[in-house]
C-alpha cells in the first residue's frame, strides 16, 4: 500500500491513514480466516504501477 501511495516508508502510510480505519485489524483477520477456510477466494491484482514522484 505504501508503494502504491508513493510513500517511501510504510510507517508514513500507517501514521497517515490508520486512524481512519480503526476496525481494519478485525476486518483483515476475518478476511484471512475466510480465505484459509475456503469461504472466500482472494482475487487481488498482483502487480500495479506505483505513482512515484521523482525529485
Amino acid at each position: 500500500m505504501a508503494e502504491w501511495l508513493g510513500h517511501r516508508d510504510p510507517r508514513i502510510t500507517l501514521e497517515t491513514y490508520a486512524h481512519t480505519m480503526p476496525d481494519a485489524p478485525e476486518r483483515l483477520r476475518n478476511l484471512v480466516d475466510s480465505v484459509f477456510t475456503g469461504q472466500t477466494e482472494l482475487a487481488l491484482p498482483l502487480e500495479f504501477d506505483a505513482l512515484v514522484e521523482t525529485a
